[in-house]
């Protein structure tokens, strides 16, 4: 599964926060969406993965993981609508998404190199 990050959306916000906190802050996500891989992989309810999604959703787009960000939308919106089969269903998907993401941001984060090449 290639899930990508946007670059616009990182270079945007390394023009609101600086360059050099970039790096931090994309620690500080990916560190997030760990906690949140491990809360999805152990077994969470319906409800709790409406909880996740809705913490994911924003976090994600602002940090240009924009194809978690959509999945995390779509999970929570299926909560609210009391699709518990498609949320099952979905699960896996949407657990695998957001450890490939933490792959990528520990990447990203750990390498400034690839930080530039994104500008």
């Amino acid at each position: 599964m290639a899930i990508s990050i946007n670059s616009e959306t990182i270079k945007r916000l390394a023009d609101e926060v600086g360059e050099d906190t970039v790096s931090l802050l994309l620690n500080v996500f990916s560190d997030e969406l760990e906690q949140y891989s491990k809360q999805l992989s152990s077994q969470p309810s319906v409800d709790q993965v409406g909880e996740i999604s809705h913490a994911i959703k924003s976090s994600a787009a602002s940090f240009g993981a924009d194809d978690l960000a959509l999945m995390a939308q779509e999970c929570e919106y299926r909560v609210k609508k009391g699709q518990d089969d498609w949320v099952l269903d979905h699960l896996t998907e949407f657990r695998e998404m957001v450890e490939s993401m933490v792959f990528e941001y520990k990447q990203l984060a750990g390498s400034n190199e690839l930080i530039n090449r994104m500008f």
